[in-house]
């Protein structure tokens, strides 16, 4: 299924930039100094790309088909999903809050910070699992050819919205990471 092609080429990306995200809170602690711009970054792009641009993706177009195609008992278990998307929208929204006490040295803000994030790349994690071991094989079952295209559809609307796919996002961020972390030249 083309969706499912998408939709995990997604998560493959989203688990790349939660790397980097990890990098960047894993420095912290060791004593160098805090990148706010960068952390403003990868937060940006959790915000836009994975929350805003992703998930939109699976809320407004993969999920109300595949609610109607599921077994009743499987629905309510889908329904879960949104309860996910929403426990990562409320810690993007705690580090949202830090992010500018961080740029200005708060320690208090700091560690909240960091502590949010932890929690968030665990929640994010475990979503993308989840979907990979769950929601994709139920999907594969009750999804034909013609939810597949609807589907799709769908999905080239908003990425026509967005101006981009999620990935192209990614990459322009890594991009600017590498620069920024590249070696001044004398």
């Amino acid at each position: 299924m083309k969706t499912l092609a998408v939709l995990a080429r997604e998560h493959g990306t989203i688990e790349s930039m939660a790397q980097r995200f990890e990098v960047e809170i894993a420095r912290i602690p060791g004593g160098e100094e805090v990148d706010a711009e960068a952390l403003e970054r990868l937060l940006g792009f959790f915000e836009l790309e994975v929350d805003g641009h992703h998930q939109e993706k699976e809320e407004r177009v993969f999920l109300p088909r595949l609610l109607l195609r599921a077994p009743s008992e499987e629905a309510r278990a889908l329904r879960g999903l949104l309860d996910d998307h929403r426990a990562q929208r409320q810690l993007l929204a705690g580090m949202r809050g830090e992010i500018e006490g961080v740029a200005y040295g708060d320690g208090g803000a700091l560690n909240a910070l960091l502590h949010n994030a932890r929690r968030y790349l665990t929640v994010q994690r475990e979503h993308s699992r989840w979907e990979g071991a769950r929601l994709f094989p139920l999907a594969r079952l009750c999804l034909s050819r013609r939810d597949d295209h609807a589907i799709c559809r769908g999905f080239r609307r908003l990425e026509t919205n967005h101006g981009h796919a999620l990935w192209d996002a990614a990459a322009a961020l890594v991009a600017w990471l590498e620069l920024r972390r590249a070696p001044a030249s004398a």
